[in-house]
């Protein structure tokens, strides 16, 4: 029989066993249904609360982690080194094979920018540390639930990282308490409770941080410790075929109630609700021999997919990823199910084929083959280091398309540099109240409302990101004329208070505190003209994310002017939005031997053509003007990809629809100009506040 070593473990080798390490299909089949649940979840199958899966691993690896050193320790033969020795046997052969097959898919599918970022993650996986790259990066694309998320092909290995980072100081922290027994269950007690009060807290302020963070995970790991400990030690009479099966049970039913009833992507996660598929993964672990448990998971089919839980997840999501960046957020089903299918021969193949006989040399040259699998390891992040160094390799494209990544790096950050009033999305669930309390502060801090100069009039701009790529051109064309004054939240919509929503949003009390004090700064302003500009697609679609927008957007215009605001309002209306994004739109053409077009049909996005069809309808009401960009920007052609006959210069948006640098000038002096210029040429001084 084979010794289960972590979460993830199935089938890896050992020693001759001992009492307590025999092998149980129960646990096994938990890690079926962990990992399968994992994959239903990214293959958007209807399982919303599949990434529970990890959580339910994580109590596995800290039952067996904990019962393999507890249990040799008191047997007097526990060796660090043979210890970490299969640590690096058991978690490095699949691990590298997926790091390699992913960068090479990357040097021929990424771009520059997509591959260094692909490099930084292959680094830091050499030292288990994505987990915290990840966190420092989600305020781009790094976050779990975020779309953009689907584009990382690495994004999976958060979780290796954190058991990683945990066997690295658990086994010195049971050691040191094992002469002091009586400490032991204690001190992993008051662990678990305080990781635990801990995630719940930083959930509610900010549940990124408590989803990638050791800290707000180990209570998780600490629950499987907890029944090791238990079982160790105090040996415990198993229970009555009855009472075993009422607690599998019990113990299946809130795994399976919280993966597919519980929870979604808008819970409020980890936090509280991650006890239940936790405490459902305890119950049945502290059940051995439940009659349900054989039945539901030591079947074969649950053995065989425990067998390669560990590999199947490794390698089921750099699959749907790449496929993601292809073919968009939603894959076609019948690409969804052969990439399933190849992801379930993969782990098989690597299993037998690989983890199999490196656990057979294993035994027979442990130092050698441990020593060879560190070095790999560390090749790997010396190849990432170089990637993410070199920004990505560009010198695998031609010169001209190397020109057109150049240019996004320098016009992206020449568009942001004018962030100190945007607020930038964070997840929190605050109320309502420390909300206010923040946006009020956060205005205020950086006098956002203070007029530079009060001898001109003041446009004030309003709106998500969609509002700020406007600000270059605006002061570029009054920068001697008028005073431009910034109010931005990313991912709020604009200028709304209140809205009404078809379902749950974690930032709602963010967005209506932030809107509420734009309102409160524009009233005390009464600026000569206000701008908004926002991704109208994200509010306003298909799906009636806000199937009140309209008449949400007409009542908080109606609150201002109650307030005493008379300045005319201008809509930016929706832009024109693409997929793939301009700067692979170009590049494509590049690579083709063309000259890139100056107008284009291809890959525009139908929904932002609905969009504007809708809010062009609109009766806006008096003194609210709509600018239609649509009208600016296509024709009988298809829609504007340059402002000029410059190749890159001269693009007109970065990626799906923010503007360039010289697509914000053109929109300022051409579409928003000719609306702003009489009211700025004829406005009053601002007045002082």
């Amino acid at each position: 029989m084979e010794k289960p070593v972590s979460g993830w473990d199935a089938g890896a080798s050992a020693p001759k066993p001992r009492a307590h390490h025999e092998f149980r299909p129960d646990i096994n089949g938990l890690r079926a249904l962990a990992v399968l649940s994992v994959l239903a979840f990214h293959a958007g199958l209807p399982a919303p609360g599949g990434f529970a899966g990890v959580d339910i691993f994580f109590v596995i690896s800290g039952f067996l982690i904990s019962r393999i050193i507890l249990s040799e320790r008191a047997a007097g033969d526990f060796s660090l080194f043979d210890f970490y020795g299969k640590r690096v046997k058991r978690i490095l052969p699949a691990l590298l094979l997926t790091l390699t097959a992913s960068w090479i898919a990357g040097w021929f599918l990424f771009n520059p920018m997509e591959f260094r970022r692909l490099g930084g993650h292959i680094e830091a996986s050499s030292y288990f540390s994505v987990n915290l790259w990840l966190y420092r990066q989600s305020g781009s694309a790094a976050a779990y639930f975020d779309w953009k998320s689907r584009l990382l092909p690495l994004l999976h290995l958060w979780s290796l990282s954190i058991e990683e980072q945990f066997y690295l100081v658990w086994p010195a922290l049971l050691l040191a308490l094992f002469k002091l027994r009586r400490l032991l269950t204690p001190a992993t007690l008051l662990i678990f409770l305080a990781s635990l009060a801990y995630c719940i807290v930083l959930t509610d302020i900010n549940s990124t941080a408590a989803f990638y963070l050791l800290s707000t995970r180990a209570w998780e790991l600490a629950l499987g410790a907890l029944l090791a400990q238990r079982e160790v030690f105090s040996e415990p009479a198993p229970p009555s075929p009855l009472a075993a099966n009422l607690l599998a049970g019990l113990g299946i039913f809130l795994m399976l109630f919280s993966i597919f009833w519980l929870l979604n992507e808008l819970s409020p996660w980890p936090g509280y609700l991650a006890l239940a598929p936790t405490l459902g993964c305890a119950l049945v672990i502290s059940a051995p021999g439940a009659r349900i448990s054989q039945i539901l998971l030591g079947n074969r089919l649950a053995q065989f997919f425990g067998a390669i839980s560990y590999p199947l997840y490794l390698w089921h999501w750099p699959l749907l990823s790449f496929a993601h960046g292809r073919y968009g957020n939603q894959l076609p089903p019948a690409v969804t199910a052969s990439l399933l299918g190849i992801s379930i021969l993969l782990a098989y193949l690597t299993w037998r084929f690989a983890e199999r006989p490196i656990a057979e040399a294993y035994r027979r040259r442990p130092a050698a083959v441990a020593a060879t699998l560190l070095a790999g390891l560390a090749l790997a992040g010396v190849v990432g280091n170089v990637t993410r160094q070199t920004d990505g390799l560009p010198q695998r494209y031609p010169q001209a398309v190397r020109d057109v990544y150049s240019f996004y790096v320098r016009d992206m950050a020449r568009m942001t540099s004018d962030m100190d009033c945007v607020d930038a999305s964070v997840k929190r669930r605050d109320s309502l109240e420390t909300a206010r309390a923040r946006a009020k502060s956060f205005f205020a801090e950086r006098n956002c409302a203070k007029p530079a100069h009060l001898e001109k009039p003041t446009i004030a701009v309003i709106g998500d990101s969609h509002a700020l790529h406007l600000i270059f051109g605006l002061k570029d064309i009054y920068r001697d004329r008028a005073n431009i004054l910034l109010f931005s939240a990313v991912g709020c919509q604009p200028l709304m208070a209140k809205v009404e929503r078809s379902e749950p949003d974690p930032e709602a009390a963010r967005c209506q505190a932030i809107n509420e004090e734009v309102a409160r700064n524009i009233v005390a302003l009464q600026p000569a003209a206000i701008v908004v500009g926002g991704y109208f697609d994200h509010f306003y679609d298909e799906d009636s994310y806000f199937p009140q927008l309209m008449k949400d957007f007409d009542l908080n215009i109606a609150a201002l002017r109650a307030a005493g605001v008379r300045s005319p309002i201008f809509i930016m209306g929706q832009v024109p939005t693409w997929s793939p994004d301009m700067t692979d739109l170009v590049v494509a053409e590049l690579l083709a031997g063309r000259v890139p077009s100056e107008f284009s049909h291809d890959s525009l996005q139908r929904k932002s053509f609905n969009t504007e069809a809708r809010l062009a309808a609109h009766a806006w009401g008096e003194n609210v003007h709509y600018i239609s960009q649509f009208g600016k920007l296509c024709g009988d052609q298809g829609c504007r990809r340059f402002v000029g006959p410059r190749v890159p210069d001269d693009m007109i948006a970065l990626d799906y629809g923010h503007y360039t640098s010289a697509g914000s000038l053109n929109a300022a002096k051409n579409i928003l100009a000719p609306f702003l210029d009489p009211i700025i040429n004829g406005a009053s001084p601002q007045k002082p506040q």
